[in-house]
């Protein structure tokens, strides 16, 4: 198992995560409501601490989390669709993960509102890969940026890996030499979810793929599209074949 590190917002710290630890991710921010609907960009603290429970999971650390809702309400234990109140002393080790702010704690000012983006307007127009690329590509200790530029950008990548996909053997091992594009992704993750890292080491191994003219074996890509839940890229290409 490789060590994976987070920022303890308390001591100021990288630390490891050892298996088992209690992960309380505290949500700075409040979704905000644009038009009758959640704002795509105030819904990012929640997609990160997604994120990293899945993440961990996957990695096999059977971490405890602990979530602090914005606005105060307390500590809860996150199990199944239940959030019961867990004191905090009963957990032996935690870190302590902060999201909608940044290393000194200040949280990230709101969108103006004539730059707010509904979420469901985001997903209609632009598709969940987008939308994904575009919350999960900026490190979550730094402010997001414009969303509608982002999304832009999120769906141009999106269109990228699925042409790169097109012309990749399915299910298929790919060139050990690429291999060290998946090791600098998986290193980015477990340096404090540098997603953004990741998200370059990945698109190297799509540059690289390119390069070679097609049939590539697409295990590699298909790992890391994995971690983010967008392999259905890959399913949906494959589906068209």
């Amino acid at each position: 198992m490789r060590e994976i590190r987070l920022f303890d917002s308390l001591s100021g710290e990288l630390v490891a995560v050892n298996p088992g630890d209690s992960i309380r991710v505290e949500v700075r921010t409040s979704p905000v409501i644009a038009r009758g609907a959640v704002d795509i960009g105030s819904t990012r603290p929640f997609v990160l601490f997604s994120f990293l429970e899945r993440y961990l999971q996957r990695e096999g650390f059977r971490a405890k989390f602990l979530f602090d809702s914005p606005g105060g309400g307390g500590t809860y234990e996150l199990g199944g669709y239940e959030r019961l109140p867990v004191s905090r002393s009963d957990v032996d080790r935690w870190v302590n993960v902060c999201f909608g702010a940044d290393r000194e704690g200040r949280e990230w000012p709101p969108a103006a509102p004539e730059d707010r983006v509904p979420l469901n307007d985001a997903l209609r127009l632009f598709g969940h890969q987008a939308v994904a690329l575009y919350l999960l590509g900026t490190h979550y200790a730094q402010p997001l940026g414009d969303a509608q530029t982002g999304l832009a950008n999120g769906a141009r990548h999106a269109r990228r890996i699925r042409e790169a996909i097109a012309t990749l053997v399915p299910d298929r091992p790919s060139p050990p030499d690429m291999g060290v594009h998946l090791d600098e992704f998986r290193c980015a993750l477990a340096d404090d979810l540098d997603t953004p890292n990741a998200f370059v080491a990945m698109f190297e191994w799509v540059l690289e793929a390119e390069r070679r003219g097609g049939g590539v074996g697409d295990r590699d890509l298909r790992a890391m599209l994995e971690m983010f839940e967008l392999d259905d890229l890959l399913e949906r290409t494959a589906g068209r074949r």
